[in-house]
């Protein structure tokens, strides 16, 4: 019989944007790069690629979301050192904007603890 209990937690992993569920050569078609650039943008620091048991590369949607912004840039005449900077900054960015957020709101309603 087929233990069918952690089957939706598995499946609801698929769907998180940090589960490492896109091969290179999928992230690779997907973004319409190549694989040289996916790794290009892990050197130079713009996120650390998953392993799989096999030690292949795997990209969650969050990781193809930076890639494909830095391509982007880079499409646009930017030098790849500068457009991973600058999509670290703008990631940096928008997480200091949700905190202000969060704070701002527990601001105007202490009550609430959230």
């Amino acid at each position: 019989m087929v233990d069918t209990r952690n089957v939706p937690t598995a499946l609801s992993a698929i769907k998180e944007p940090d589960f490492p569920g896109f091969t290179m050569g999928t992230a690779a078609e997907a973004l319409g790069v190549t694989p040289g650039f996916l790794r290009s943008v892990e050197s130079a620091g713009l996120f650390e690629a998953h392993r799989s048991g096999g030690g292949h590369r795997r990209y969650s949607r969050d990781d193809l979301q930076l890639a494909d912004r830095a391509r982007h840039l880079v499409d646009d005449g930017m030098r790849l050192d500068a457009a991973v900077r600058v999509v670290q900054l703008e990631y940096q960015l928008a997480a200091a904007q949700a905190m202000i957020e969060i704070l701002r709101r527990r601001l105007d309603h202490p009550e609430d603890g959230s």
